[in-house]
């Protein structure tokens, strides 16, 4: 049985000039850049040019659907070059949001790029990489390998970083805001400490919040459930060599609300958290007082 032998031939034997001689030779030839990238393409124009500017796409083609792609070669290494070239021109051409970038070596900084568009942005890029093979004497016949691509999974885990990302913008305005210190306490310490004794202590409380808390309310635990009482603060102070802090009050604690935990006894406050007193005052329930959802909205609204 005689059999061929499979041998690697540099694209630059093929193609010597990358605009004038593999540019050409695609756009007469789509067919294998559409099987390998699963989208029917066909020519529409070579080197077109971008309204307002002096660069020109390689290769303006259109779907079936009429969704037109901007294809941009590159037989070398891939570099921030094209793939500004990319980005500049998908957004000055109108109503393209889809672009393919074919390299003979896509590097891996530019792969994790291409990712991170695909995931987080409206545009859709393919990277491809092109080698070219032949068998014994045979013609040289191109291969085109989809190495990134756009995926539906891809856009929804880019949604769910970014609804995530602003979630913790949104916690830490939330808590830029906060003046008041909401500690749990069972019975005997509430009534014989933060009443008896006008202040409570062993908190744990990062230095850098002190000097934006203004008040300290008690969230009695089961079974009251609800925040009863708030002090203003007149000092906070290391205790001990413990490396957490004493409050003191400035005048013996008063009622409030009582402020009931919700319909989440998951959220019962295990440890000290920081709240803000005038949402305390305008809540119905602990849980929409320590919530974050209306800077989320502001974020949204702006």
């Amino acid at each position: 049985m005689n059999i061929g032998k499979f041998e690697k031939v540099d694209l630059r034997d093929i193609w010597k000039n990358e605009a004038s001689e593999f540019t050409t030779w695609l756009y007469e030839n789509l067919e294998a850049l559409s099987d390998a990238v699963e989208i029917n393409l066909s020519q529409i124009e070579q080197e077109r040019s971008v309204d307002n500017s002096r660069f020109s796409i390689d290769i303006f083609a259109e779907t079936d659907n009429g969704d037109t792609v901007i294809i941009e070669n590159q037989l070398e290494r891939t570099d921030h070059k094209h793939l500004g070239q990319i980005l500049t021109y998908l957004t000055n051409t109108s109503d393209c949001e889809t672009a393919i970038w074919i390299a003979k070596d896509p590097r891996p900084e530019h792969i994790n790029a291409i990712t991170w568009i695909n995931q987080n942005t409206p545009f859709n890029i393919f990277l491809v990489k092109i080698e070219a093979y032949k068998i014994d004497s045979s013609l040289p016949a191109p291969m085109f390998s989809v190495i990134c691509k756009p995926t539906e999974e891809g856009k929804q885990l880019g949604q769910f970083n970014h609804e995530r990302k602003e979630k913790i913008k949104a916690k830490k305005a939330r808590r830029d805001q906060c003046d008041t210190l909401l500690v749990p306490a069972r019975k005997d310490g509430f009534e014989k400490v933060f009443l008896g004794e006008d202040r409570w202590y062993a908190i744990r409380i990062r230095a850098s919040r002190i000097s934006q808390l203004k008040y300290i309310a008690a969230y009695q635990v089961a079974p009251i459930s609800s925040v009863t009482h708030i002090a203003e603060i007149k000092e906070i102070r290391e205790y001990k060599d413990t490396g957490k802090y004493e409050v003191i009050f400035k005048e013996p604690p008063k009622e409030f609300g009582p402020l009931p935990l919700g319909d989440d006894p998951s959220r019962s406050p295990q440890g000290p958290q920081y709240a803000e007193r005038e949402k305390l005052e305008r809540s119905k329930t602990l849980k929409e007082a320590l919530s974050y959802d209306e800077y989320l909205i502001e974020k949204k609204a702006a």
